[in-house]
């Protein structure tokens, strides 16, 4: 009974002090239920051990922050990681003020509609604040929740596709990379967008392998991933529908000879066609130029810049409106390499670049091993395969031609990591598998 009492009062206090924080323990068992829900007792283990291990880690950093951190703004009276962290608890606190009818400044009245920062988001930021209180701190363990959910979905779709060790392995590499967990652990729409893309593609895959009676509701988890996905943040849908359609083809594409000519030819006949239908045309070098300007606008903010456009576009007698077919094919090319390669190893300047550093080597290996994976993946689960791969590649296209800092690279290209994790460990283990069996042959001989 004493102990009983004892509890009360702590989860008491605690509860009046971070009601969040409370709410985010039965919360955070339920996802563990679920994560080793179906598995072997062995295999159980292991998922949990892995979950659980990457929400503690999430939640000693949130508590670091709160203990030992220090606001990015003067009197600010939040600790943050991120400057843009700070942002959104700050408007999500005003947001919360004006609806609960309490009165504010001129100043802090007009931030609340500036189109800067838009985002749904921001909504469940406030409903969060408004139901349980302010909770600057807590907010953040909803975006631990929010990852961890999308982990164990990548998981479950992974499982019954590349089998129990590349799920186990890719579920332990996007819950432990650093900078993953250091996103995951802020009020930043990161995990929220994690969550959402995952969930798309459960959906599409289930839409299309799922029972019948289920295969509506699967669609509908589609339609309303990818709808909330586009008020999460601009060019999300966009790029959600892109990533879908590239799936599609590769799925309709692979799998016999002709099918793969068919699409080559389709891709040749799609150039063609921007190439010769001025209306085409236009429209392909419109959005090519408004990526040119969100680039631009990157390059001249404050931090660690580059350049992937010819000289004369920045800040010289040229305009936008005059790039040309070479230089658009210049500029798209050197952003997809840019995503790929940057920031290189003496490109670093600053002590959190060169803290990086480690990381950008795992993330060299990443893109040496995830075309491995792929094609291995091809084999194993083609849909599963070509849905995952197809949604990254636009990932990575769409973030190379929109960045122009490397801070906003690193932190965008996240979006990509988790599935092409699961193509490096894939061909990782096939290579691993390949090279064993290889001298088991030559050992026998």
């Amino acid at each position: 009974m004493a102990i009983a009492i004892a509890v009360g009062i702590v989860l008491g206090i605690a509860y009046t002090l971070s009601p969040l924080s409370v709410l985010f323990l039965p919360a955070a068992a339920g996802l563990l239920w679920w994560a080793g829900r179906g598995a072997s007792p062995r295999e159980r283990r292991w998922i949990i051990g892995i979950v659980l291990a990457a929400i503690a880690v999430r939640v000693a950093l949130i508590a670091g922050v709160f203990l030992f951190g220090s606001p990015v703004i003067d009197r600010s009276p939040i600790n943050v990681l991120f400057g843009d962290e700070e942002y959104m608890i700050s408007r999500a606190l005003r947001q919360r003020a004006l609806w609960l009818g309490a009165s504010m400044t001129t100043e802090a009245f007009r931030d609340l509609y500036e189109q800067y920062g838009r985002t749904s988001y921001m909504d469940v930021l406030v409903v969060a604040q408004v139901v349980f209180g302010p909770s600057p701190y807590g907010v953040r363990l909803l975006s631990v929740l929010m990852y961890a959910a999308g982990g164990i979905i990548l998981h479950r779709i992974v499982r019954p596709a590349f089998g129990r060790v590349v799920a186990l392995g890719s579920l332990a590499f996007l819950l432990f990379l650093p900078s993953l967990v250091m996103w995951s652990s802020a009020a930043l729409k990161e995990s929220l967008n994690f969550l959402l893309a995952t969930a798309m593609l459960g959906t599409a895959i289930a839409t299309v392998r799922a029972r019948w009676r289920w295969r509506p509701v699967a669609l509908a988890g589609l339609v309303i991933s990818v709808a909330w996905l586009a008020t999460l943040r601009d060019g999300a849908a966009i790029i959600a529908a892109g990533g879908l359609a590239a799936g599609i083809a590769i799925t309709l594409g692979t799998g016999r000879v002709w099918r793969a000519a068919c699409l080559a030819l389709a891709i040749v006949a799609m150039l063609a066609v921007v190439d010769r239908v001025p209306r085409v045309e236009a429209a392909a070098m419109s959005a090519v130029r408004a990526a040119a300007m969100r680039h631009r606008g990157h390059v001249y903010t404050p931090g660690h810049s580059y350049l992937l456009m010819d000289p004369s576009f920045y800040g010289g007698p040229r305009s936008l409106l005059l790039m040309n077919h070479e230089e658009a094919l210049r500029f798209i090319g050197r952003g997809v390499l840019s995503t790929l390669l940057y920031p290189m190893p003496w490109q670093m300047r600053s002590r959190s670049e060169l803290v990086y550093l480690p990381e950008q080597i795992i993330w060299y290996l990443v893109v040496v091993l995830a075309p491995v994976g792929f094609v291995v993946g091809l084999w194993r689960d083609r849909l599963t395969t070509a849905l995952l791969g197809g949604y990254s590649a636009v990932v990575l296209v769409a973030v190379g031609v929109n960045s122009g800092n490397m801070g906003t690279l690193v932190r965008h290209r996240a979006l990509a990591v988790p599935y092409l994790g699961v193509f490096a460990v894939l061909g990782a283990a096939y290579l691993f598998t390949h090279w064993n069996s290889e001298r088991g042959i030559h050992a026998t001989d």
